[in-house]
C-alpha cells in the first residue's frame, strides 16, 4: 500500500479525527501569528487547529499526501496542496511562505528529512518554522524500552492488532534538533509541548498503567510536576515543539 492509499484508509476509518485545541495547544502556534503566508505540512482533516490559526494569518495554506484530507480541507474553505508521497514535495515555488508548520506528522514518515527540506525550500530567507512531534525521550518511554523493550508505536487498536502501529520514526530533543539543523534550518529551540505528568512513569509498568490515568483523572495540576517539560523537556516533555528559522 503506497502513502497515499495509507492515509487516506486512515482518515476514512473514523478512528483519527483531531478534536478543537484546547486554549494550552494554541498557545503553540504564537510563534506564526501575524505572518503573512502559512504552510501547515500534514494539515490532516483541517478540522483542529486549522480555523484559529488562519484566522490569525494573513493566508493559511494546508498540505497533505491524502486525497481525502485534502477533500476535507478545502470543503472547510482552506486552500490545500498535494504532498507527492515519494518525494515529499509540495507544488509550491521556493520561498513561498513566511512560516511553515508540522503537527505530529514527522513520526508517520518514510523519509522525515526530505520532508523537513521542504519547508526549508518553501520558506523565505528569514521565515519561521514550527515542528511538532512525540518525545522518545519521554520518561515513560526511556523506561518502557528499558523494562519491556518496547518503543510507543501507537497501533490504533492494542487488543485488535499490537502491531499496525502509525509511529514509525521516533524522535528525541537530540534528533530533532538534528532533523532541522540537516535541512538547513538554524537558530533551533526546542519546547515542551502538551500536557505531561510525572504519573504516567506507571505506564511503563504494564498493569499499573492505571495509576497514571488515574492521578491524570483525580489529582491537583501542582501534583503532575508540569513545570519539569520547561525546565527538561528532553525527559520530561511527552511532546516536543521545535521553532527554528531560515536564515536570511
Amino acid at each position: 500500500m503506497n502513502p497515499t492509499s495509507f492515509y487516506d484508509q486512515y482518515w476514512q476509518n473514523g478512528l483519527h479525527r483531531n478534536p478543537e485545541w484546547p486554549e494550552y495547544l494554541m498557545k503553540t502556534l504564537e510563534p506564526l501569528r501575524g505572518l503573512e503566508r502559512v504552510l501547515d505540512y500534514g494539515c490532516g482533516m483541517g478540522d483542529a487547529y486549522q480555523s484559529r490559526l488562519a484566522a490569525s494569518v494573513k493566508e493559511y495554506v494546508g498540505a497533505d499526501v491524502s486525497g481525502i484530507a485534502l477533500s476535507r480541507t478545502r470543503e472547510r474553505g482552506f486552500p490545500a496542496l498535494q504532498i507527492d508521497p515519494q518525494t515529499s514535495r509540495t507544488e509550491a515555488p521556493d520561498a513561498t511562505f513566511d512560516g511553515a508548520l508540522s503537527v505530529e506528522v514527522m513520526e508517520h514518515l518514510f523519509d522525515p528529512l526530505a520532508a523537513a527540506r521542504e519547508l526549508y525550500r518553501v520558506l523565505k530567507p528569514g521565515g519561521t518554522v514550527m515542528v511538532t512531534v512525540p518525545n522518545f525521550g519521554y520518561h515513560e518511554c526511556r523506561l518502557l524500552a528499558l523494562l519491556r523493550a518496547q518503543v510507543p508505536s501507537e497501533p490504533e487498536d492494542p487488543k485488535k492488532n499490537r502491531y499496525n502501529g502509525v509511529h514509525i520514526r521516533y524522535f528525541s530533543k537530540l534528533m530533532l534538533t538534528r532533523l532541522l539543523r540537516d535541512a538547513g534550518f538554524t537558530d533551533i529551540r526546542v519546547y515542551s509541548f502538551d500536557q505531561a505528568t510525572i504519573w504516567d512513569v506507571f505506564r511503563a509498568g504494564g498493569p499499573f498503567a492505571h495509576v497514571s490515568d488515574f492521578a491524570r483523572r483525580n489529582l491537583p495540576a501542582f501534583l503532575h510536576l508540569r513545570f519539569l517539560q520547561d525546565v527538561w523537556p528532553g525527559m520530561f516533555a511527552k511532546r516536543l515543539r521545535t521553532v527554528a528559522r531560515k536564515p536570511a
